[in-house]
């Protein structure tokens, strides 16, 4: 597989029900809520295991002045060379630190994952308002995804030609691969 191909498998959506949903904000009487798609790490890293390999993809994470930085390194298909890419996640549990820790590089993996596409389409959804259970704190009902968001092959699923252009952009891999500290 040539890098274009790579990144383009990367970049595929992932079957609905692997999308997971929560509330981003709440409505003042408390019965809507802003709802945002994401998806779990475990799922980023089946997809990075299924497209790359296991062993063409590392994880890494640094303390950077305090703050917890999670790279995902690729092998360059046609060079061997590792390329990385690094970003931060932030989860604060308040009153559990080790929930907090586990959050927070479970995000910065997933965070990182986008970087080389995976998942990245979800930022492109449309906002969407859904009702909110504000005894459960939960969302009540669960969006639709557009046709676009769909795998090829899931009943409704959009052709390549009816997605819009930059919907399922694909990650570039720098010309220059940057070594992992």
């Amino acid at each position: 597989m040539d890098q274009r191909q790579m990144l383009e498998r990367l970049v595929e959506p992932f079957p609905s029900p692997q999308v997971n949903w929560k509330p981003q904000t709440i409505s003042r009487d408390g019965a809507r809520a802003l709802a945002v798609a994401y998806i779990d790490a475990r799922d980023a890293a089946e997809r990075l295991d299924e497209v790359v390999g296991p062993a063409n993809w590392a994880v890494d994470h640094k303390d950077v002045s305090g703050q917890m930085l999670t790279g995902i390194g690729l092998r360059h298909p046609e060079t061997g060379e590792w390329v990385w890419k690094w970003d931060a996640g932030v989860v604060d549990r308040e009153g559990d630190e080790a929930m907090s820790i586990k959050g927070s590089l479970s995000d910065g993996l997933k965070r990182a994952a986008v970087l080389w596409g995976v998942g990245r389409y979800l930022y492109r959804l449309p906002k969407t308002w859904v009702g909110y259970d504000s005894q459960k704190k939960r969302l009540a009902e669960t969006p639709a995804l557009p046709r676009w968001a769909l795998p090829y092959g899931e009943a409704g699923a959009a052709t390549r030609s009816d997605r819009p252009k930059d919907a399922l952009r694909p990650a570039r891999i720098p010309e220059v691969a940057e070594k992992a500290a």
